[in-house]
């Protein structure tokens, strides 16, 4: 099986021994999560389609992908003049509440820039609990009366276990890489697969395993799926990367 991010030099190494040629009849394409694309990675888009217009969406504060190329944006390094780009930076979110916008942006940098929307609700709680109280409590957390509730786990291994040790014992819908759909209730699903996608609540499942800097990104996108709630629970105290929160903006008990 070849690694995701082995895919596009193998494709364009395939289309340079076939001598595939360029698609002149695309006139626009629009990319989606752009923050995830390297830039080897839209420069073979741009050999694809050289004379196609292209519209980038995307929030660099959630690449939680294409981060480990160091590059900054998609556009790093790329042969392009600055007057052929034309570039909208929008900065209000309407989403979350504005306590939940208010914590999230602390997480990363410039975040003060963000604008959250006029819609008030409960500050983000941090709650402290033993390891081996952790699923109970959780459980406990899921009978909150929201429509979607979403259990993110660091990784899928993470996520699996609070499912299998829980699903018993309230119901639960556990999301994984092949799940095309999901229902509305209480879900289970790891980090890298809640991007793109909201929930009336979030509960995190142990926020002090986000500690690297290299998860800053990650541990900001699982936080800013909430809509209405954000609950985390943790075994080790505050996360690292809270270090830049202010106290304010949250609840610890």
């Amino acid at each position: 099986m070849i690694p995701y991010e082995d895919v596009t030099p193998y494709v364009y190494l395939q289309d340079i021994i076939k001598g595939r040629k360029s698609n002149t009849g695309i006139r626009h394409i629009f990319i989606d999560e752009a923050q995830d694309y390297s830039p080897f990675q839209f420069a073979f888009i741009q050999r694809l389609f050289p004379y196609s217009k292209k519209t980038l969406l995307g929030d660099f504060n959630q690449a939680i992908f294409s981060g480990v190329t160091g590059s900054a944006t998609v556009l790093t390094d790329l042969n392009i003049s600055s007057n052929d780009i034309e570039r909208f930076v929008l900065t209000k979110t309407y989403r979350s509440t504005r306590e939940i916008v208010e914590f999230t942006s602390g997480l990363i940098v410039c975040g003060e820039k963000i604008e959250p929307f006029n819609r008030t609700g409960n500050k983000p709680v941090v709650e402290r609990v033993e390891q081996n109280k952790l699923n109970k409590a959780i459980i406990e957390k899921t009978n909150n009366g929201y429509q979607t509730i979403a259990v993110i786990g660091r990784n899928a291994e993470e996520s699996k276990k609070v499912f299998d040790d829980s699903k018993n014992k309230v119901t639960l819908h556990l999301i994984e890489k092949g799940t095309i759909s999901y229902e509305k209730g209480n879900l289970v699903i790891p980090s890298y697969l809640a991007k793109g996608i909201e929930f009336d609540a979030v509960i995190v499942y142990d926020c002090s395993q986000y500690k690297s800097e290299e998860e800053r990104k990650l541990f900001y996108t699982v936080c800013t799926r909430a809509m209405h709630e954000l609950y985390m629970f943790t075994t080790d105290g505050i996360s690292p990367l809270m270090a830049n929160v202010p106290k304010a903006t949250f609840q610890y008990l």
